[in-house]
């Protein structure tokens, strides 16, 4: 699955690069976020209350930062297993200074299987959605001034 978009908030680039490269701070952000567990300043594990339709559990993923070009790119990848399914994540994120805030433009490719996507892509599709908003709603609050 491919999610893509452009992101605003109204504080510097360096501050919001600086937010998202921190995983303590993104964290407070992972909507379901249940536990936390920080490996090194380019790489973490997660665990987040996950699920669609009748399918709810916890998935555990590892996050790596894989590119990095302080404070205009990075590249994110995760891998994670749970509700008897596994995910395969990519992102990328590129940002840039406008209007005295930072406009980041993002793609994100998502693989999912097992049990969970057996219950259908345009189902996890919406659901994941949901969670890329609450989670750019969170950096949002977070930085904007």
């Amino acid at each position: 699955m491919d999610f893509n978009g452009t992101f605003e908030v109204n504080a510097p680039i360096s501050e919001v690069y600086s937010f998202i490269m921190d995983a303590n701070k993104l964290s407070s952000c992972i909507p379901d976020l249940k536990d936390l567990s920080v490996v090194s300043p380019d790489e973490f594990n997660i665990v987040v209350r996950a699920g669609v339709a009748f399918i709810k559990g916890d998935f555990k993923i590892n996050m790596k930062v894989v590119e990095k070009t302080e404070p205009t790119h990075a590249k994110i990848k995760g891998n994670g297993q749970g509700l008897g399914g596994t995910l395969d994540l990519e992102a990328d994120l590129d940002m840039k200074e406008a209007n005295g805030g930072t406009v980041m433009v993002w793609k994100a490719d998502a693989k999912v299987g097992g049990k969970i996507a057996s219950v259908g892509q345009r189902m996890i599709g919406r659901q994941a959605e949901k969670i890329i908003n609450e989670l750019f709603d969170g950096i949002k609050k977070n930085l904007s001034k």
